[in-house]
């Protein structure tokens, strides 16, 4: 259903996106639930209608989609849409 609502919404969320909320930020790092994770070099963080923005325009507390590189880095979040948002179940 997730992927469902991404392709209605006109973005595609790769297989392996995970759900959480972020609970603060301080530069390079993002509390995503309990865990602290580091941007990794080049990360991208996308808004509601799929930009790129820099991580100062990240909200502190959001629901996010989100993707780890293979060295446990936050590589990719997606601000998700009010429509996407509500498929989360949370």
């Amino acid at each position: 259903m997730l992927f469902a609502l991404a392709a209605d919404a006109g973005r595609f969320l790769p297989q392996n996106v995970q759900v959480g909320q972020i609970n603060g930020h301080n530069y390079p790092e993002v509390k995503i639930g309990g865990e602290t994770y580091r941007l990794a070099p080049g990360a991208r963080i996308y808004d509601t209608f799929n930009r790129s923005i820099v991580p100062t325009q990240l909200p502190q507390s959001a629901k996010v989609f989100y993707q780890l590189d293979p060295s446990g880095f936050l590589i990719k979040i997606w601000l998700p849409t009010p429509e996407e948002a509500a498929g989360m179940g949370r």
